[in-house]
């Protein structure tokens, strides 16, 4: 039995009282000591500021005054990209230092999206785990804020409230940090460097489709000239080819997304000691331009949401789209060729075909096949009774056919 009485809460409030007071002094110690300590160790602290000019001790200790709160976290430099062995000072030292000076700011027992935080703000390693990523991988939270803050608005005029309940955040990171590794494939999986000669080598562009749990699927991967062959193909045929134009460059690591854009806070990516750019830069870089839409089964929608989901359904099985992707093209699965010659006899690919005649070359505009003049000369000849004939229909599908397999033997994931 205990020695105190369960009815006397007098004594036990008392003893509780000085618990916590003794608790609370303990925790004033520490800091005082940190501030103590930081004071009288100045001049070692400078050396090493000097020495190693991108460390800990510079971005978190001597030159704090530069961080910035986003959110609930503070946005400090990643202490796991300075575990170099050129640095003067232990990994054990530089933890302590951190954790003294920002006691308050700790957030380690933090969870989001249902995974731990590091005191940093990075997902811990039971995200990295779930979501495919390498140990050492630092994916910061407000980059999976941004991921919900981004699908949320872009769907923000179809319910009343928000249109999702919940996100797998660990599932949508897998799905697009795995089609972000095949776009990167050129490069061994251990790279976490990569410098502006290596970004000028990464594609230009990619084509997608989707699985059977409606995953977005890496296809094809092109370089500047493929990429410009698939623009072309898909606005002359009418193939709607699912590309994406990639942007790996400086400017998309360090400067905001367009408005309305997937737009992650790149100051929790900084660039390496050597100016490199990390392997989570340039992830986030793909994501600027894949941007992270998340697939049914990532999900849980709202009520209402729900309600919408189901009547698009409906309307689609009443009147369903016939939408012809390279993989069936590919495999068989369409004769699209068939489908081409359909398409020109009842006068869609006029305009292409009436460029082949004359030898027009494709401009990439949004005012004509071949700009303003092409268009003019176009209709000009379209009001004067031109109409494609069968030899040159069929000489525009071979072409179209031929083309298309070439882009697709050289370009399949």
């Amino acid at each position: 039995m205990s020695i105190f009485s369960i009815n006397d809460n007098s004594n036990y409030n008392s003893i509780l009282s000085q618990a916590k007071a003794n608790k609370e002094s303990k925790e004033n110690s520490k800091i005082s000591f940190a501030n103590t300590f930081l004071k009288q160790n100045a001049s070692k602290l400078n050396e090493i500021q000097n020495a190693n000019s991108q460390t800990l001790i510079r971005s978190e200790v001597l030159n704090s005054t530069n961080t910035t709160n986003t959110s609930n976290n503070t946005n400090f430099s990643i202490s796991s990209k300075t575990n170099s062995p050129n640095y003067d000072i232990s990994s054990e030292f530089k933890n302590s230092i951190y954790t003294l000076k920002y006691k308050q700011a700790d957030i380690s027992n933090n969870t989001a999206y249902g995974y731990s935080i590091d005191k940093d703000g990075y997902m811990g390693s039971d995200f990295n785990k779930a979501a495919g990523l390498p140990k050492d991988f630092k994916i910061h939270k407000s980059t999976l804020d941004e991921i919900e803050r981004f699908n949320q608005h872009n769907m923000a005029d179809e319910t009343s409230g928000n249109y999702y309940n919940s996100f797998d955040m660990a599932s949508i990171v897998k799905s697009y940090y795995n089609s972000f590794n095949q776009v990167i494939r050129a490069f061994p999986n251990d790279k976490t460097s990569f410098s502006e000669a290596d970004l000028e080598q990464l594609p230009k562009g990619l084509n997608y489709d989707y699985n059977e749990d409606n995953e977005q699927i890496v296809k094809n991967i092109f370089n500047a000239e493929q990429l410009k062959e698939a623009q072309e193909l898909d606005c002359i045929s009418g193939l709607e080819i699912n590309w994406i134009k990639l942007d790996f460059s400086p400017q998309s690591m360090e400067e905001p997304s367009l408005e309305g854009g997937f737009n992650p806070d790149m100051s929790v990516y900084p660039k390496n000691e050597d100016g490199s750019y990390s392997k989570e830069a340039l992830f986030m870089s793909f994501l600027k331009s894949y941007s992270p839409i998340p697939s049914s089964n990532q999900v849980v929608l709202s009520p209402e949401a729900k309600v919408l989901e189901a009547q698009r359904k409906q309307e689609m099985k009443a009147n369903p789209s016939f939408d012809v992707s390279l993989d069936d093209i590919m495999t068989g699965k369409v004769d699209f060729a068939s489908l081409l010659k359909g398409y020109a006899q009842d006068g869609w690919l006029d305009a292409g075909i009436y460029a082949m005649d004359k030898g027009v070359k494709w401009q990439n505009t949004s005012i004509g096949y071949g700009g303003a003049w092409f268009d003019n000369q176009f209709h000009q000849a379209k009001a004067n009774g031109w109409k494609a004939s069968s030899e040159s229909i069929n000489s525009f599908v071979n072409n179209i056919m031929d083309r298309l397999n070439n882009l697709i033997g050289q370009t399949r994931v």
